[in-house]
């Protein structure tokens, strides 16, 4: 009976360690924070122009973007949008390939798809009489970070395993902006971020070893809650008519996470005796971590009814740095050595047709993985189309649609994972 009792607790112990090595073997092998470099995108105009929008914005969006172009709305503003997301999750096999070695094309199979339709933003701006120049203020919320994820796989001995990831982060800005002077607006917004993840992780396997046959169940649930808060910082420089160059400095941001989690696993003997192992874990800790500073930089250029623009943006991930956890130390060593800076850049253009008061737009933007890593196969870009409508001079609707995605090798379980994102922008404004 002890010999028994030994041989399961052995087992057990040598599959939880099996499965959380699966499991975390999903953040690439260093410490995967949700919200580094994670950029979704605020408004249906500015995502039809590839999120090139630094100096472009001259709308309620730029409450999220630069809080100087605040100073460009001339008239009470309100506008409403939401978004729409269906990713698809590919799986195929590497078969011992190591990272170093020269990789075959993989065939992918099976997928997994995941939709949802969210609330994307709600934004007020209201400008202020003066006698010259601008002053504006504006308040806000905006879906800007999203977790919804999934991903799954079974192998040819039955095995599979399902990851599932959902929710997002919102931002609550008050913001607002002036003008210095004729060609330069400054800007600024106070920004609370607030928002859920929920993550999921289940594996299951049936095991031969010899003469005994058993099933193997691992379940992980992770439960976190943001909050934090931060400001950005805005200027928007305008020398001539054909010519306009924004800036935005963005503090970082301290998320406190209060988190819930469980693990539970389960095995059951069939060969050659009946039996079963249950082991159950939790715990609810709360912790911090702080974001690094981002800076960004965006030009456009307007000719009579085409507009061009391109942002860049740049965050070093390797200063981000985990507070109040209990392994803070080997987390914090493992960003310094996992985690890279990222220049992100977004380019797009917009032409209007005067006579029909519709706008056409086009963009292209790449938003890399912020990890030094082999395991990514193909960074993360996107292309992006959309239209606008203005009605009765005081509403305008627009629609944009974003098509991108990546490709990971996870050589800790041999597995390629490709995701293809569409996403859907629709925002609508009333100009009173």
């Amino acid at each position: 009976m002890t010999r028994r009792l030994i041989s399961i607790i052995a087992v057990a112990f040598y599959f939880i360690l099996l499965s959380s090595s699966a499991a975390n073997s999903q953040s690439l092998g260093v410490v995967d924070e949700a919200t580094a470099g994670n950029f979704f995108g605020v408004g249906a105009r500015a995502m039809g122009m590839g999120g090139a929008h630094i100096a472009v914005a001259n709308d309620a969006t730029a409450l999220f973007y630069n809080p100087a172009g605040l100073a460009r709305v001339k008239r009470i503003e309100f506008s409403g949008g939401l978004t729409h997301q269906r990713l698809r999750s590919e799986t195929g096999y590497l078969h011992g390939i190591l990272p170093a070695v020269e990789r075959p094309q993989i065939t992918y199979t099976g997928g997994r798809i995941q939709s949802n339709t969210r609330f994307g933003s709600g934004t007020l701006v209201f400008p202020v009489p003066t006698y010259r120049g601008s002053l504006v203020f504006a308040f806000g919320v905006n879906r800007v970070k999203s977790f919804d994820k999934t991903m799954s796989f079974t192998r040819t001995d039955g095995s599979y395993g399902i990851e599932s990831e959902s929710g997002g982060i919102y931002l609550w800005s008050f913001g607002g902006a002036i003008d210095i002077s004729p060609n330069v607006s400054v800007g600024g917004a106070l920004n609370f971020w607030s928002g859920k993840d929920n993550y999921s992780w289940l594996y299951e396997a049936y095991y031969s070893n010899l003469d005994t046959l058993y099933r193997y169940k691992y379940d992980d649930t992770i439960k976190d809650r943001y909050s934090g808060f931060n400001l950005k910082l805005g200027v928007r420089v305008q020398p001539n008519r054909f010519l306009i160059v924004g800036g935005v400095i963005e503090s970082p941001v301290t998320y406190t996470i209060r988190e819930d989690w469980t693990q539970t696993s389960d095995i059951e003997f069939y060969e050659p005796f009946t039996d079963s192992y249950y082991d159950y874990d939790y715990d609810s800790p709360e912790y911090k971590i702080s974001l690094p500073f981002s800076l960004g930089v965006g030009i456009a250029l307007n000719f009579d009814n085409l507009l061009l623009a391109g942002d860049l943006n740049y965050t070093d991930w390797t200063q981000m740095e985990y507070k109040r956890l209990w392994n803070m130390a080997e987390a914090n060593r493992n960003i310094k050595d996992s985690y890279t800076d990222v220049l992100r850049w977004h380019v797009g253009a917009e032409y209007l047709f005067p006579g029909v008061g519709t706008r056409l737009r086009a963009g292209y933007y790449q938003n890399s993985l912020p990890y030094k890593s082999t395991w990514i196969k193909k960074d993360r870009d996107y292309i992006t189309f959309g239209i606008g409508f203005l009605i009765d001079q005081v509403m305008t609707v627009d629609l944009a649609w974003v098509h991108g995605g990546w490709e990971l090798n996870d050589f800790d379980i041999e597995l390629a994972e490709k995701y293809t994102t569409n996403q859907i922008f629709l925002t609508t404004a009333y100009h009173f």
